[in-house]
């Protein structure tokens, strides 16, 4: 036995020797990614039709019954797609040995055929399949390499990651993947032209010169490459018909968009002379066009206004008139993302002409108000399609934007914001909604039981002096809660992704919203004292965890304040039944549990000790968070929205 053990061993490693490498490895069956893009794209689909449906709905009851159908089939939603996306993840964190080749272009083909051809697009989600497929193609044959089509994948994902909360650094990581396209490289790979062609129309929008990414002589050569490339003869084999007549619209439209959207604003890309004869050159052209579009319309009326050719007063008046004539054929439409964007694009100039136009502050503010009711409209008919994070970088700069602010009251610049909110995410402006009925209740019981817990919070020194302002301690606790997320306004779209299991790069996102929130505060005067809860009410107890790690909530005078947002909000997250698909609500006597454990270290122990010693409080609180979800969404709904 042992000589013929002898005999076979050689025999067997030098059969071994001649198998494929794959062949030599065990390595798990490649699973149907197809399938698993297949689920995530009729998911997406309908997780959409369900968001889109939420405001069509007028009958309270009906309105009721479908939220928590919608409730429920999230959560289906959810589970369903978290298997599909684990089921391709994990299989690529295998060692990169035991993964064939064809698995990468497996993934490659179904990714694009299952998914991208369906016009459906998540960022993050093509992030993730981008960075799986970059290291096959270090080493893959150049017949066989998707760089070119996953650099334009990249390029894609980066500039929506970058719209949610403006990370310059995502901004810079999309131009680096478009020259990437314009490389040496780049040219001995499949899909090179056409790849090269959208580089190149990426390369000449204005967005890399606004935040100096890119220099006015880079732009001019990028613009130069893009009228030779539209001029080839062969252009019509390159790339589509659709593309091709998108790309000379644009192209004509360059300068326009160049003054526009760069030099008024930042007068040092060009000389004077130079942008005085581009705006003649702009409006001349523009006057010849009888089919002119909105968006080139009020910008033309705007430069006849830098040209002195009209005043502003007359730009304005034919601005309301061409705006009024738009606005009844768009008022009942459901736009979608290209749709929605080129809508809300003229808005900044009407705004702009209507606040350097000599008529009274009554008139600008009386257009300032019908505009923001029609922007309001807008954001509730807009297709929740989710590919696109274009609406949330206008949410943020439309409301924030000094051309509308200072026509608002701060009361009304407050309304804005939370229309667009509720509009767009309805559930986290519940989440804020609940959050206060919590803290409030908890400030009652404090008031009540204990007021030496707020002694030196809003100034009072004695606990004679917080008794006799009670109401100053209920109203700031009640707002300092609904203010808390209000840096979820700018990356509506992560904290709106709970299609599926969020990605490393969207909970690096959602935990910038503290400080995203500041921004909002500047609405209204009234709301800076809300600095340090909106700021803190991440951080633990003990200053020793959460985010933002900068920010000391320890040596806060608003530390009791934070604190009790801090567990409200905990307790309503925790506990939630409607908006979180990521996992089932626990109930109260469990977060109750879990504030126990963790008192001292995350959580105020003085309040969690609060809680336990007073049953009315605990009760009251109980009930708050096991009960009423429903009422408490169409309470919102129909007051921002009516009937």
């Amino acid at each position: 036995m042992t000589k013929l053990i002898k005999m076979v061993i050689p025999l067997l490693l030098a059969w071994m020797s001649w198998m494929p490498a794959d062949a030599q490895q065990s390595t798990a069956p490649i699973p149907d990614f197809g399938r698993c893009f297949q689920i995530l794209g009729q998911n997406r689909v309908v997780y959409n039709q369900f968001n889109d449906s939420i405001f069509l709905i007028k009958d309270h009851d009906q309105w009721v019954n479908f939220f928590h159908r919608r409730a429920i089939r999230n959560h289906q939603i959810y589970a369903s797609n978290k298997e599909a996306l684990r089921t391709i993840t994990d299989y690529f964190k295998q060692p990169k040995s035991k993964i064939p080749d064809r698995a990468y272009e497996q993934l490659y083909s179904a990714f694009n055929e299952k998914y991208l051809s369906n016009d459906l697009k998540d960022p993050f989600l093509t992030h993730t399949i981008a960075n799986i497929l970059e290291e096959f193609n270090k080493n893959c044959p150049d017949s066989l390499n998707t760089s070119n089509v996953v650099n334009l994948w990249q390029v894609e994902a980066y500039m929506q990651m970058w719209n949610l909360g403006r990370d310059s650094t995502l901004m810079r990581k999309s131009y680096d993947y478009n020259m990437r396209l314009l490389s040496e490289e780049a040219k001995r790979y499949p899909k090179y032209e056409d790849n090269y062609a959208t580089a190149l129309a990426n390369l000449i929008t204005n967005v890399w010169l606004v935040y100096h990414i890119e220099t006015i002589s880079e732009f001019e050569h990028y613009r130069k490459l893009m009228g030779e490339f539209l001029r080839r003869p062969d252009v019509d084999s390159l790339v589509s018909p659709r593309f091709k007549k998108a790309q000379l619209r644009a192209y004509k439209q360059i300068d326009e968009d160049l003054l526009r959207n760069v030099y008024m604003s930042d007068t040092t890309v060009m000389t004077k002379q130079k942008a005085d004869s581009l705006i003649l050159a702009v409006v001349n052209r523009n006057l010849a066009n009888p089919s002119l579009s909105i968006v080139s319309y009020v910008r033309t009326l705007l430069m006849q206004v830098k040209l002195h050719q009209i005043t502003a007063k007359q730009a304005r008046a034919l601005a309301i008139k061409k705006h009024e004539e738009h606005w009844k054929e768009t008022k009942n439409a459901h736009l979608d993302a290209r749709e929605f964007t080129l809508f809300l694009t003229p808005f900044f100039t009407f705004f702009y002409l209507n606040d350097i136009a000599e008529v009274s502050h009554a008139q600008k503010r009386g257009i300032v108000l019908t505009m923001c009711k029609h922007i309001e409209q807008a954001f509730q008919n807009r297709k929740d399609q989710q590919y696109s994070n274009d609406y949330v970088r206008l949410l943020s700069t439309l409301t924030t934007y000094n051309r509308i602010t200072k026509y608002l009251k701060p009361q009304e610049r407050v309304h804005f914001l939370n229309s667009l909110n509720v509009a767009t995410q309805v559930t986290t402006y519940a989440h804020s909604v609940h959050v206060s009925m919590i803290a409030t209740e908890m400030m009652k019981g404090i008031l009540k039981y204990q007021p030496e817990l707020l002694v030196g919070a809003l100034g009072d020194l004695q606990i004679a002096d917080v008794l006799a302002n009670k109401k100053m301690y209920l109203e700031f606790i009640h707002d300092a809660a609904m203010y808390h997320d209000l840096g979820k306004n700018s990356i509506i779209s992560v904290v709106n992704n709970d299609y599926r299991p969020l990605t490393d790069e969207e909970f690096a996102i959602i935990k910038r919203h503290p400080e995203l929130g500041l921004e909002y505060l500047k609405l209204a005067p009234s709301l800076a004292k809300y600095h340090d809860t909106t700021l803190g009410h991440h951080r633990w107890y003990n200053g020793k965890g959460g985010y933002p790690m900068w920010f000391d909530n320890t040596k806060s005078p608003m530390r009791i304040m934070i604190d009790i947002v801090t567990l409200s909000d905990c307790m309503q997250a925790a506990t939630e039944r409607v908006g979180r698909n990521y996992k089932g609500e626990k109930t109260f006597d469990t977060v109750m549990a879990e504030f126990r454990r963790d008192a001292g270290t995350r959580y105020n122990p003085d309040l969690v000790a609060f809680i336990d010693a007073h049953q009315d409080v605990a009760d009251k609180l109980a009930n708050l968070v096991n009960e009423g979800w429903a009422e408490i969404y169409y309470q919102i709904y129909s007051q921002y929205i009516g009937k």
